[in-house]
């Protein structure tokens, strides 16, 4: 029952969007409802193998995702897109420099929209902040 009721939300989605529902969107949406990290294109990918998707109609469809808003696009260090859901608390991350392990840190501590910074940095506002730690995760560390 949750699938279809699951199903049915992201295809009212996709049709608010004026995006077409597809077997490959659906599926992305799916992924992404579960995913506890943010994910690369070339992992859907490999999550995708039996769904018969070719990498330039994921990436299309990913990024159509992104576009409505629906994903939001992060970059890290090592320059690849990774995607996770917008709807997701604001948090920032911590990536391992040796195996690439992605964790989400729940806090923001920032106060960057104060008075001080705005007016030091000559802008008006913020409109939204990202935030990455780069380190070794205890796996790595162990070895």
């Amino acid at each position: 029952m949750k699938c279809i009721q699951h199903n049915q939300e992201s295809s009212d989605l996709l049709k608010q969007s004026k995006l077409k529902s597809t077997p490959a969107r659906l599926q992305l949406l799916d992924i992404f409802k579960h995913a506890t990290k943010p994910i690369s294109v070339s992992e859907l990918f490999l999550m995708l193998k039996n769904a018969k998707i070719d990498k330039v109609t994921l990436y299309r469809n990913v990024e159509s995702l992104a576009e409505i808003g629906v994903l939001r696009r992060i970059r890290l260090q090592d320059r690849q897109a990774y995607y996770e859901r917008v709807e997701q608390k604001h948090h920032h991350h911590i990536i391992c420099s040796q195996c690439g392990k992605i964790k989400d840190i729940a806090n923001c501590a920032l106060r960057i929209a104060n008075k001080s910074f705005l007016k030091k940095s000559g802008f008006a506002r913020v409109s939204e902040h990202s935030l990455e730690f780069f380190g070794i995760c205890s796996d790595c560390a162990k070895t």
